[in-house]
């Protein structure tokens, strides 16, 4: 009986076969990243609008109720501010939640406190004493001007995106550069850095338009 023999071959990449996909990926990579990137800042961009949206409603359920907006500066009621550092935000923050308004229905995942303040008494109805402000989907401290303070600079306490360090960064009400009055002038402005984390640049988020 003759047997025949089969030569038995043994399928596989070969090293260079290897080497070639990998540069196709690293390739892949280079161009892709940049472009995900990119849609994952859109949409940051998208949903902190929406957000500014939801705490723009909150604020005029807060001015119906008592008859004005937030204010932007420390109140005599409240003993005196730690600092001057967020102010705006902090003192929106206060306001809508404090313990003689329970209307607000915003969502209570979007506090920061980049500056580590706290007050000397409790002024919200949270047990903690700790100064929060409504931030923005980079993290960022949510600028908050009343119409008594368009004139005003503040500084609030931001994260660099690049270098994910703690920065300050100077931030003003917008006027129009037309007709010199403030936008939303007998209201407020709800101001994002935006993506660069540093106010009153072109990224700035608002909810009304500065054309």
């Amino acid at each position: 009986m003759k047997y025949r023999l089969q030569s038995t071959r043994y399928s596989g990449f070969t090293l260079i076969e290897v080497l070639a996909v990998i540069v196709i990926l690293g390739i892949l990579m280079i161009i892709l990243l940049p472009r995900l990137a990119k849609m994952s800042d859109k949409a940051k961009e998208k949903a902190t609008g929406a957000w500014l949206l939801q705490i723009e409603t909150a604020i005029g359920e807060y001015e119906r109720h008592f008859g004005d907006y937030p204010p932007s500066q420390f109140q005599e009621k409240w003993g005196a501010a730690p600092n001057l550092t967020n102010l705006g935000a902090e003192t929106l923050v206060i306001s809508l939640w404090s313990t003689d308004w329970g209307g607000t229905s915003l969502q209570e995942d979007k506090f920061s406190n980049t500056d580590n303040d706290e007050a000397k008494k409790n002024l919200t109805r949270f047990p903690a004493n700790t100064l929060f402000e409504l931030k923005d989907e980079w993290g960022n401290p949510i600028a908050y001007f009343h119409r008594r303070d368009f004139g005003r600079v503040d500084t609030y306490a931001v994260v660099n995106p690049e270098t994910g360090e703690a920065e300050e960064s100077r931030v003003k009400a917008y006027m129009s550069p037309t007709t010199k009055t403030y936008f939303n002038s007998n209201k407020f402005q709800l101001i994002s850095s935006g993506l660069d984390g540093m106010f009153n640049t072109d990224d700035d988020i608002t909810t009304f338009k500065r054309d």
